[in-house]
């Protein structure tokens, strides 16, 4: 059900982040993590609170959730 929730909540905020990602400065605390074609993960951005900034390229296709994800 948890996982549920975030997949839910990641769909919204992609939905109302428009053409970008949802970042800090919108008033949301959330991760965006990028997919290649064939759906693995290539890329993470995350806010600077995380302590890490994250990792790899980013791509049109990805998805915000909620948090830290490293």
């Amino acid at each position: 059900m948890q996982r549920f929730k975030l997949i839910v909540l990641g769909a919204l905020l992609a939905a109302s982040a428009g053409t970008g990602a949802a970042t800090q400065t919108q008033g949301c605390f959330c991760s965006t993590i990028y997919y290649d074609d064939a759906g693995n993960t290539v890329g993470v951005r995350q806010p600077e609170a995380c302590g890490d900034p994250g990792y790899g390229p980013t791509t049109k296709k990805y998805k915000v959730v909620a948090g830290c994800v490293m």
